[in-house]
């Protein structure tokens, strides 16, 4: 029997379907398209664990419970991964590096998520395309991020973006 996958994506053009690994270490294929990553045209880009590798075709059906995305553009993008938290429910966290002892008051950055719609976030849960890359890869290895970066919960009850 065939099998597809087991990543499933959604690309910056809205494609979604199975990474062929066949073709190239997932770890490159997931560079190559967030450096494709403009903030103008192109703006998310949305890897998971699909649900059912032996069907050919994946739909957003498919979704895992957790997954890692990205938005911005390939000079500056903002991370988050959806994950199990130790209470048995999922939560969605902003990816970002650690805050440095004795840091007061954080600047942000308004990163653009569509042509109208961008997302406040923190200096430092700002990454480039190789950095971002780098945390992608990490969760296809291991279904999480790094223990060397902090993970910011995003409160879904409020508006997460704003206008452009």
């Amino acid at each position: 029997m065939t099998t597809y996958g087991p990543f499933a994506e959604t690309t910056p053009r809205g494609q979604t379907g199975w990474i062929d690994e066949r073709r190239r270490p997932i770890s490159e294929h997931v560079r190559a398209v967030l450096g494709k990553l403009d903030g103008t045209s192109r703006f998310t880009y949305t890897v998971w664990r699909g649900s059912n590798p032996e069907r050919i075709v994946v739909t957003h059906d498919d979704d895992a419970e957790t997954f890692i995305q990205a938005a911005g553009s390939a000079e500056a993008m903002t991370v988050e991964v959806r994950l199990r938290g130790e209470d048995g429910d999922h939560h969605l966290y902003t990816i970002g590096r650690k805050q440095t002892a004795g840091a007061g008051t954080e600047e942000t950055v308004l990163v653009p998520i569509g042509p109208d719609r961008s997302v406040r976030v923190l200096l430092r849960e700002i990454f480039s395309a190789d950095e971002a890359a780098e945390i992608f890869a990490a969760f296809t290895r291991t279904d999480t991020v790094p223990e060397a970066y902090a993970r910011r919960e995003l409160d879904l009850s409020v508006a997460q973006s704003e206008p452009r």
